[in-house]
């Protein structure tokens, strides 16, 4: 849930304020007046928290004997009997997801930054940290013996940065737990919001991501490059991963100890990525798969299915290096006939 280090809470609501704030209707489960203050995906909730279901499928995902007793579930028309015999109480909408959207930003907001003071009187720093100018730094965040702040720096509110770590010229790092002998350089940013959008009716509406980075010790994340926090639990960066410049990894994903990450990858939402993965330069991966421990990407790849660990895969779409090697050669046979033909 939300990290109070990171997140205000602005509620609670009742349900009838939800619903009138999503447009959704109570059914006749709902007890109007309930107050709610807590979030959660639906197959972690717990009574008193509101989650949502968009499509039967998030009811097939629920663990088996699942129930849901007591907890509010923003859900379509269609779901609203299955979730009543699993005991929710149903908020009914033609877009949950957004409704969700809006409950999720009336409910919590990101700590702000610092007004008046540069670095907030309740940060706590460190022996030998070295500050230079234009270094902001969030209430209650701790930063430890030896860390280098660049010029212009920015940590948030209740971020740790681990001893040693080095922040380079006007990177930004918010709802961040960061190891030591980190090395962040200019420019990157860790744990932005990442890149959730509700489509309904009425238009577009981000989704508030209420979850945080977590860095292992000794990684590496290039200039410019980004990480983007979770939508409730934590994305991870394992101990002792390389990213290069101008990466981008998407919300809640899952990236191993040891990884390498050349210049140009992009890692969609809620991919999981084993220890020691090689990534060449411009390697793209669709959302949720699961890259495993020791395999390599060449450059250039796109991929978007699992990639069994230990194998080396390469192309557009990615598939076994044999494989793709195989399908180069035959073009190129094929070229050769055709212009031998022409000539």
């Amino acid at each position: 849930m939300a990290d109070p280090r990171f997140f205000d809470r602005l509620g609670p609501l009742t349900l009838t304020e939800i619903a009138a704030l999503s447009g959704a209707a109570i059914s006749d489960s709902g007890p109007g007046e309930a107050p709610v203050d807590m979030l959660s995906p639906l197959s972690s909730a717990k009574p008193g928290m509101l989650a949502y279901a968009d499509n039967p499928a998030a009811l097939r995902d629920l663990p088996d004997a699942h129930r849901l007793d007591g907890v509010f579930v923003l859900a379509p028309q269609a779901l609203v009997e299955e979730l009543d015999r699993l005991g929710a109480s149903v908020l009914v909408h033609g877009h949950p997801r957004a409704g969700f959207a809006k409950a999720a930003a009336a409910l919590f907001s990101v700590r702000p930054m610092p007004v008046g003071e540069a670095i907030a009187p309740s940060a706590t720093l460190g022996q030998g940290v070295r500050l230079s100018p234009g270094v902001v730094i969030g209430e209650g965040a701790s930063i430890g013996d030896g860390v280098a702040l660049g010029p212009g720096a920015v940590i948030g509110a209740g971020c740790r940065i681990g001893a040693r770590t080095r922040i380079g010229a006007h990177a930004v790092i918010q709802c961040c737990d960061m190891g030591e002998d980190c090395n962040i350089f200019a420019g990157a940013v860790i744990g932005e919001a990442g890149f959730g959008i509700a489509v309904s009716e009425q238009g577009l509406a981000d989704i508030p991501h209420l979850g945080s980075v977590e860095l292992g010790n000794g990684v590496t994340i290039g200039a410019n490059s980004c990480i983007d926090r979770g939508v409730f639990g934590p994305t991870r960066i394992g101990e002792g991963t390389k990213i290069d410049n101008l990466c981008h990894i998407g919300h809640n994903c899952q990236v191993g100890r040891n990884v390498i990450m050349a210049a140009y990858a992009g890692i969609s939402g809620s991919c999981t990525i084993g220890d020691g993965v090689m990534f060449g330069g411009r390697v793209g991966l669709h959302d949720h798969i699961e890259i495993g421990a020791g395999a390599r990407i060449g450059g250039n790849s796109a991929v978007g299915r699992n990639v069994p660990p230990g194998q080396t895969w390469l192309g557009s779409p990615a598939q076994p290096i044999e494989a793709e090697m195989k399908q180069i050669a035959a073009l190129r046979r094929l070229y050769r006939t055709s212009k031998k033909k022409k000539d």
